[in-house]
């Protein structure tokens, strides 16, 4: 079902528990500057959520559908996953997102119903959520948000405490986590966050948590919900490297064939 957020203090910390039934997952190295997750349906794989090394991230969470935005064809009528492959490849930069939000349609695509955290450096973070409103950083009054499986334009208005549907739970957790730890906010202290909010049973377990850092144009992330092991890809070498509580060292070069996650958790 998922997790995520966005913080802006000095540093940008981006975050994200990817919580989905058990399937092939893997990453891989779109280009130079596209890092994709992607996830097994039907012997396909589909991106799940994303990043690119000027520092932007777009993820896509389920939520609960609304017949206004089923798929459909039109002018000025985009489906997201458009607008996730425009974002990431830089044909639409941040900064202009507001104005493409305003003069385009969001729909979803075929018999899926997503919202999106999209986030970058500046404190540049939306959240679009098709046939609903869409929501960015500088109309609230904090500098950080969380999304989770339910609609929060619907529950904007309400104290974070009272908000509804699936997620709200979690929600309510990340959303305390980072404001009682904001002044000291890092990635020690946002991989806590994601333990906080982790599932480890039921149809949604975590099988990856992440934290981006787009000023160090870096990923830090976790397999399966257990945090002892942390890997690093960076931008800079585009290579995965095995960083915390290995045995050995371990690396590989990320290519756009990519990585299984299975094949990670063989790393000792």
């Amino acid at each position: 079902m998922c997790t995520s957020f966005a913080v802006h203090l000095d540093k940008t910390f981006i975050g994200m528990n990817f919580d989905i039934s058990r399937r092939p997952i893997k990453i891989i190295l779109l280009g130079e500057d596209q890092l994709l997750v992607l996830q097994n349906d039907g012997g396909q794989f589909y991106p799940a959520f994303g990043l690119n090394s000027s520092g932007t991230f777009m993820n896509l969470l389920m939520v609960d559908p609304i017949e206004e935005v089923n798929y459909r064809r039109g002018k000025n009528c985009v489906h997201i996953m458009m607008l996730f492959d425009e974002l990431l490849s830089g044909r639409i930069k941040l900064s202009g997102l507001k104005d493409y939000l305003d003069n385009n349609a969001i729909v979803n695509v075929p018999n899926h119903s997503v919202h999106s955290m999209i986030a970058g450096k500046n404190r540049e973070t939306y959240i679009v959520e098709p046939g609903r409103n869409n929501l960015n950083i500088n109309s609230s009054n904090r500098d950080f948000m969380v999304l989770t499986n339910f609609p929060l334009s619907d529950n904007i208005d309400n104290d974070y405490r009272n908000v509804k549907g699936p997620g709200n739970d979690r929600y309510i957790k990340a959303y305390e986590s980072i404001t009682n730890g904001k002044e000291i906010f890092n990635i020690a202290t946002g991989f806590n966050l994601l333990k906080e909010t982790v599932q480890q049973s039921g149809d949604y377990p975590t099988q990856l948590s992440m934290i981006f850092t787009p000023e160090e144009s870096k990923v830090y992330f976790t397999l399966n919900g257990y945090f002892t092991k942390v890997f690093e890809f960076s931008f800079i070498t585009n290579q995965v490297q095995s960083l915390e509580g290995f045995i050995s060292n371990n690396s590989l070069m990320l290519s756009k064939k990519g990585v299984l996650l299975s094949e990670l958790e063989g790393w000792e």
